[in-house]
């Protein structure tokens, strides 16, 4: 909790060392939405119990502009609840700050921010509550009339009391180029390099390494989308993710341990496709499917037999509908997502087929 406190004290200081602006350069805006869904697999294994569950967030935003520059002061708060049986209920809360410089088109357009946020779970899994701060660096500028240009430098951290060999920094860093053509055509290509440092202490002896565990990965991905009409319009993607260092991970007597896997612990690929269609009751209706093989590299997973490596192949199926009631920023958006997953693992316990199914109601001011 200490540390906690240390982060919001921090952040209320940039608050007030920010340039006051007068009442008449502010705005208020809020956000405020209700989600009800089910999941087969809620943790993504092939043993557990399907729940339903209901998720509430809230998103308040205080816009002050003053001349070149504005500013953003944001809150965030998220609570989501699942059934009894299944011990995954949490709430999140965050706020933050943000710069942006105002720019024309073909200028540079800058941009900073800073939020600090804690997440509690509510029962089963209260081990794992963390408090984290991140912070970034962003640019994008227009080098052509039809060429896009921006950039993000971030740097997560993250504290668990409870297990300080997962708490860590992340430092990363993301670069995007994007074309426009005058036949509706937008191409796109980005790469990402980021990784993470188990900087606690005790995190060497828990994970056994000499010196501080370390993970990396650099991803690259292409992009594009063609608008066949003012109403349909079709998307796809591929991305390929390298391991640049290993994810950490322990072997014991009959135990096989690692740090919560996350995006690093994954090398492979993934691939994208989707139409997208305005139909004519004004409701966006969007199909499409995935492939993805993830492979956990030299991570040892527990079996009935022992240890073993770990591959996936993910084929994934979904349709979403979206109806907006918005004007000037202001209105109701109504959405539901439906979406199978069908995961084959060469270790029994990660193989699994599942449906994830979820609908709600936004509303903004």
């Amino acid at each position: 909790m200490p540390r906690t406190l240390s982060i919001f004290a921090f952040l209320l200081l940039v608050l007030a060392g920010l340039p006051s602006v007068s009442a008449a350069d502010t705005m208020f805006k809020g956000r405020v939405s209700l989600d009800g869904g089910h999941l087969d697999h809620p943790l993504g294994v092939a043993v557990e119990n399907a729940s339903a569950y209901l998720q509430g967030k809230l998103g308040l935003t205080l816009l002050a502009q003053g001349g070149s520059s504005d500013w953003r002061f944001t809150y965030e708060g998220d609570l989501v609840r699942f059934e009894p049986e299944v011990p995954l209920d949490y709430g999140r809360h965050a706020v933050g700050v943000e710069w942006i410089r105002s720019a024309a088109r073909e200028d540079w357009t800058l941009s900073a921010g800073l939020q600090g946020g804690l997440r509690r779970n509510i029962e089963g899994y209260r081990i794992y509550d963390y408090q984290e701060a991140y912070g970034y660096l962003a640019f994008k500028k227009y080098p052509r009339p039809n060429v896009m240009l921006r950039g993000r430098a971030g740097l997560r951290t993250r504290i668990y009391d409870e297990l300080p060999e997962e708490s860590y920094l992340e430092p990363h860093a993301v670069l995007e180029i994007k074309r426009f053509g005058e036949d509706r055509t937008t191409l796109g290509v980005s790469a990402r390099l980021g990784g993470k440092w188990f900087h606690d202490p005790v995190a060497k002896n828990v994970w056994g390494t000499a010196g501080t565990p370390v993970t990396s990965q650099f991803v690259v991905a292409a992009d594009a989308a063609k608008g066949l009409s003012e109403r349909v319009g079709v998307r796809a993607r591929f991305d390929h993710r390298f391991t640049l260092a290993d994810f950490p991970y322990w072997v014991g007597d009959d135990i096989y341990d690692s740090p919560l896997l996350d995006r690093y612990a994954r090398a492979g690929s993934s691939a994208l496709a989707a139409a997208k269609w305005l139909t004519p009751l004004q409701t966006w209706l969007e199909v499409g499917g995935a492939w993805t093989r993830d492979d956990y590299g030299e991570i040892v997973f527990a079996t009935g037999a022992g240890g073993s490596q770990r591959a996936d192949t993910i084929l994934t199926g979904f349709a979403a509908l979206e109806r907006r009631f918005v004007r000037s920023g202001r209105g109701a958006i109504l959405r539901a997502t439906v979406s199978w997953r069908d995961q084959s693992s060469n270790l029994d316990a990660y193989t699994w087929s599942g449906l994830a199914a979820t609908a709600g109601l936004e509303w903004r001011w």
